[in-house]
């Protein structure tokens, strides 16, 4: 039986597993879609239930009263239902090793059991995750990612003084929506440290970042910049002293109540041969969006090392990605290598009513972003995505 794994139920796994599902499956004799996510719950000991966690508007559900679970979290086995039994399994575990001279993974699942799975591909999905356990990605199980935010929530709600440290497009987005609850009616006081001239950065120009800043200042944010926070230490009432170190090595501290941080990311690769990782730790990925030397391992989303790790970027590489995977399975000619987009196409969010964004080089107004992102931050059409229904950007025939 000819056999697909998935690793990864996020932006780019799950599209994946029901496009191979609708499209490739009845292509193919035999052909097996196996799904492996720990994304799930257990409540009342039934049978846990998988979700998707649409992380992208984490930094609005993280501010007390706005998105709730309700919004950033949608079950997954409904919309697997439709397909025949037979033709998929969903596996409630994370990858603990590869064997790509095997061709098998190593699994395991979130009750303590271990299996060992035979693919003919595999698709790695797996993402990255945000240090210090923060819920811009998912924490590890769907609870622990709601214990996260709910963490949060309730340290915000508590708080007299809030500090978000990190000047990328999280952080920014994160203070913002912070800012616009808080510090815009002078109700908390609210920090925002960066370690550069100016917020968010590379690929962005100087107009988007300076017209960011401008709009973060609007909101009573008091920022801190070309520093960064080197230690945090937790004192006996709670408070959390910050070790702030700027670029000339001059440290002071700060007292705040809440603190976010939002400074990098981990790729999360460990079950992956070593040969396999760049440096840093991401997958070396070719231009067909393989595992570089692997014929039958596709790499998808921040997981790889092609591109940046922006949602928009990860949807081109799915839309791509399901032609090769058909291809590999049908015997078609491969299609065309991957063509990376170096052009910035990106908005960012500036809490409830404030936007900032680039295409290209150009600095697109609060309004587009507003209306395109800023209201709903894809929220709207969430569920959608958890049904299978559709990608970031393709909305129909999916």
């Amino acid at each position: 039986m000819p056999t697909l794994v998935v690793l990864g139920a996020g932006l780019a796994g799950l599209p994946i597993a029901h496009h191979a599902l609708k499209h490739t499956v009845p292509l193919v004799k035999d052909l097996k879609v196996i799904l492996v996510t720990p994304n799930s719950e257990q409540r009342h000991r039934l049978t846990p239930k998988l979700h998707s966690y649409w992380n992208l508007a984490s930094v609005r559900g993280v501010v007390p009263g706005q998105f709730g679970d309700d919004v950033l979290f949608h079950p997954i086995e409904p919309s697997f239902a439709k397909y025949p039994k037979e033709s998929y399994e969903v596996i409630i575990g994370k990858a603990e090793q590869l064997n790509d001279d095997k061709n098998t993974v190593d699994v395991v699942v979130n009750d303590g059991s271990r299996r060992s799975i035979a693919y003919d591909a595999v698709v790695i999905a797996t993402g990255t995750r945000a240090k210090e356990s923060m819920p811009w990605k998912e924490v590890g199980t769907t609870e622990e990612t709601k214990k996260a935010l709910g963490d949060i929530r309730r340290q915000l709600s508590d708080a007299k003084s809030i500090v978000v440290a990190g000047g990328g497009v999280t952080g920014t987005e994160t203070v913002g929506e912070i800012g616009f609850e808080y510090s815009q009616k002078r109700s908390k006081d609210v920090y925002f440290i960066y370690n550069d001239e100016l917020p968010l950065g590379p690929p962005f120009t100087d107009s988007v970042r300076k017209a960011a800043l401008n709009e973060l200042q609007k909101l009573n944010i008091k920022t801190i910049h070309n520093t960064k926070v080197t230690s945090v230490k937790t004192e006996a009432d709670g408070q959390k002293t910050l070790e702030l170190t700027d670029k000339s090595g001059k440290k002071t501290t700060l007292q705040t109540d809440a603190y976010l941080p939002t400074v990098g990311a981990i790729p999360n690769t460990a079950f992956l041969p070593s040969n396999m990782l760049d440096p840093p730790g991401y997958v070396k990925q070719d231009k067909s969006l393989r595992a570089v030397g692997h014929d039958n391992i596709f790499v998808v989303g921040d997981v790889g090392n092609l591109e940046g790790g922006y949602g928009r970027l990860a949807d081109l590489q799915v839309q791509h990605v399901v032609k090769s995977i058909q291809a590999h399975f049908t015997g078609a000619p491969r299609p065309a290598p991957y063509v990376v987009d170096p052009k910035v196409v990106a908005g960012i969010t500036l809490g409830r009513s404030r936007a900032t964004g680039q295409m290209g080089t150009w600095r697109l107004p609060s309004i587009i972003i507003w209306a395109f992102k800023g209201r709903y931050i894809g929220t709207d059409y969430a569920k959608d995505y958890a049904a299978g229904s559709r990608t970031m950007t393709v909305t129909k025939n999916w």
